[in-house]
């Protein structure tokens, strides 16, 4: 399905029944990252997940920004006239979740961040932005092997060949353009104030998570009111497609 979203077409699918959860990708995402978590969620829940601005099927145009995906969450749940959300995000989408959260909470319930970003220092944004410069001047291809290699865990590599390549094809498939303004914003996003997140959040942490390392999770657990981590283990950063059941069973658990 698609939604007329700030002059963007949106991609979005929405499927089940129940309190709506809307779940956001991570950089270099899609809603297809979701698909094995939605399979069990949809049981108990109306799922939503989206193609960000720039990502997937979704168009690209305009300024990307941090604050700016985040409002055009908020304009699609009030496309689908949804009642208060609990927003599930991976990686980049955990940021997304988080601004929406504090900016937003009257339509917010709950948060769950999945390899959740406290906030990257200055080395950290400049690889982003070295990233970007990269696939400017060379396309994905540039990128794709290294980034793979610590995607997942050792574990998925020798375990999951197929969901691997697939992970391999989702990056390609990104648009090198809009792929480097993602990676810029996600650089020049600013701290989230995040003593103003008052929804309980659940925080997913991988323990073969490079990108995101369980450290990050600490930080984010001792800066939001109410909240606790969930380590699962054998997984790395990219864990919704890794161990969806775990994933989903977490997240169950944490709404019940």
């Amino acid at each position: 399905m698609f939604a007329d979203i700030d002059g963007n077409s949106m991609h979005y699918i929405s499927v089940g029944e129940g309190p709506p959860v809307v779940l956001i990708h991570g950089l270099g995402g899609s809603s297809n990252v979701w698909h094995g978590v939605i399979a069990a969620l949809q049981q108990h829940h109306h799922c939503i997940a989206l193609d960000l601005r720039g990502h997937g099927r979704s168009q690209g145009r305009g300024k990307f920004s941090i604050e700016g995906w985040a409002q055009d969450v908020q304009r699609l749940i009030a496309h689908l006239e949804l009642p208060p959300v609990t927003l599930v995000g991976h990686s980049m989408g955990t940021l997304i979740a988080q601004e929406l959260a504090r900016t937003a909470p009257d339509i917010v319930d709950e948060l769950v961040l999945v390899g959740g970003i406290s906030y990257f220092e200055p080395a950290t944004a400049d690889a982003y932005r070295q990233r970007a410069d990269a696939v400017e001047a060379d396309g994905m291809d540039v990128l794709v092997d290294g980034w793979l290699e610590g995607a997942v865990s050792p574990r998925s590599h020798a375990t999951q060949p197929g969901m691997v390549g697939l992970l391999r094809e989702l990056f390609l498939r990104n648009e090198p353009q809009h792929y480097a303004k993602a990676c810029r914003a996600l650089a020049d996003a600013e701290r989230v104030p995040r003593d103003e997140i008052g929804q309980p959040t659940l925080i997913i942490a991988g323990t073969h998570d490079r990108s995101t390392p369980i450290a990050m999770a600490e930080e984010l657990k001792s800066s939001i009111p109410v909240s606790r981590i969930k380590v699962i283990s054998g997984v790395g950063h990219w864990m919704p497609l890794e161990d969806p059941d775990a994933i989903a069973a977490a997240t169950l658990e944490f709404l019940t």
